[in-house]
């Protein structure tokens, strides 16, 4: 797993090229989305290739559902940051930092942080 969640920080320039990375547990696979949510890379060490495609998919999947809902997570931080007033961030249901972690801790069978 890899806490980048304090990459958002970057100025809002630079808001467009936000990359939000997500890795299994054993660092074998790992997803990017960008902050669209759209999944702009992929990481696959050659352990995981040799895991079979069955494994392969599913994992990526969860992957990609997960680095996802990290890109939502920044842009909740992101209206955050710009003075949104919270009712209008919940109306588009974006996960908290919490809510976050806690769909982590729940895919990977980890604690919280």
């Amino acid at each position: 797993m890899t806490d980048d969640l304090d990459d958002l920080e970057t100025p809002a320039e630079g808001a467009r090229t936000l990359i939000y990375e997500v890795f299994n547990p054993d660092n074998s696979a790992g997803i990017a989305c960008n902050r669209d949510g759209e999944i702009v890379g992929l990481y696959l060490t050659d352990e995981a290739r040799d895991n079979g495609d069955t494994w392969l998919a599913a994992e990526l999947l969860r992957l990609a559902r997960l680095a996802h809902a990290k890109s939502r997570l920044g842009l909740r931080m992101e209206m955050e940051r710009g003075g949104t007033r919270s009712y209008t961030i919940d109306s588009f249901d974006l996960p908290t930092d919490a809510s976050y972690r806690a769909l982590e801790a729940a895919e990977f069978g980890t604690g919280t942080s």
